[in-house]
């Protein structure tokens, strides 16, 4: 799968070298109430992929901590549990001897009667 990725990212790289070469004129770029002067389309095509790639980074970023974040909560959450399954274990060995010991005692009543 990263072969597959690698390769994919050079051919949009090399699509994007020959399009700037291709296309050396200058443009104006306008934003809103910003215009610029005149511009290489080469050099406008670069920084709108560098602004893409930066967006991507950052959502993809954004998910890994939530996802982190979620991991450590349900690591915690599990520790937890796993202790408390072992003092019920514990409570649970405990009953059990003493119910031996109550069957007899209620035993020696019933016979005593």
């Amino acid at each position: 799968m990263r072969v597959l990725m690698f390769i994919l990212m050079t051919v949009l790289a090399v699509m994007l070298v020959l399009f700037g070469v291709q296309n050396p004129q200058p443009v104006e770029v306008r934003l809103l109430m910003f215009t610029s002067g005149p511009i290489s389309l080469s050099l406008v095509m670069i920084l709108a992929v560098i602004a893409g790639a930066t967006l991507v980074a950052l959502f993809t970023g954004y998910s890994g901590i939530r996802h982190s974040l979620r991991e450590r909560r349900l690591s915690k959450l599990q520790a937890e549990l796993e202790q408390r399954i072992a003092q019920l274990e514990k409570e649970n060995e405990h009953l059990r001897a003493k119910a031996p010991q109550k069957q007899e005692s209620v035993a020696q009543k019933n016979s005593d009667r």
